[in-house]
């Protein structure tokens, strides 16, 4: 196992101990732009445990982080961190909420971590090698499901999104669940818990990791306006993830 990965999961490990652990003191919530746009102390705290490991085992790494507690450059290795995935449900449920740290290198993908912190959970991706859920392999999906045969999460109702009413999208799939974490949301794709995650305005620190993990097992994904590419920036973009290429381009050809 790629080195870089083996000492990943144990800082995520621990940086879901020091979240649990702040759950229990003083939370500090803070708006960044608006009401459902939250950032907290943990966020933060987080965020800079992470970056201070990373640059304490590999010095000369790169950063693209949401709460920017490090410079943002683009350099050969780049790690790419959501420290709270689900800032609100944090604040509000105390769950459904992710950890998530990518490594690209020359901007192709290595390894993905999600950390589902509450239920313990942990989603792994490794370009070439396979995903894992608690160091358990995760098994490739089908490629033959329909849209039809489908559970959506996300904001699929979303207004504009689509072209069809939410009426008219409802007997379009099975059901829809909406958790509020897309690099969860996306991961458990991989873990055929979903077979769809959709949202109209995403950056890249939501979904780098999960798309790792979604392509290794054979889910497909198409971010702006590519497809299994992410960009490298803090611009926000739709976003969609599926099983299969089938649901992807259904789901395409809705917009």
């Amino acid at each position: 196992m790629n080195q870089k990965l083996i000492e990943s999961k144990k800082m995520v490990y621990e940086a879901g101990n020091l979240i649990r652990n702040m759950m229990a003191e003083h939370v500090e919530v803070s708006e960044k732009t608006s009401k459902s746009d939250l950032v907290t102390n943990v966020d933060k705290a987080t965020e800079q445990f992470l970056v201070e490991k990373i640059q304490g085992l590999f010095p000369g790494q790169s950063f693209l982080t949401e709460e920017d507690t490090v410079e943002q450059i683009l350099g050969d290795d780049l790690w790419i961190i959501d420290p709270i995935d689900g800032t609100t449900n944090f604040i509000f449920l105390k769950e459904n909420f992710s950890i998530s740290l990518a490594f690209y290198h020359k901007k192709k993908p290595v390894f993905g971590i999600v950390y589902d912190v509450m239920r313990d959970k942990m989603y792994v991706g490794e370009q070439g090698v396979g995903a894992f859920l608690n160091d358990v392999p995760l098994s490739n999906l089908d490629q033959t499901i329909l849209l039809g045969d489908s559970v959506l999460s996300g904001d699929v109702y979303h207004p504009n999104l689509f072209k069809e009413t939410s009426k008219n999208l409802k007997p379009l799939f099975v059901t829809h669940r909406f958790l509020g974490s897309a690099a969860l949301e996306t991961a458990m794709i991989a873990s055929s818990n979903f077979n769809a995650y959709v949202f109209p305005n995403i950056t890249v620190w939501d979904i780098a990791a999960a798309v790792i993990i979604l392509e290794a097992v054979g889910g497909t994904f198409i971010f702006g306006d590519k497809i299994n590419e992410v960009y490298f920036d803090n611009n926000k973009r739709l976003f969609m993830a599926s099983t299969n290429s089938i649901i992807l381009n259904e789901l395409i050809s809705l917009l």
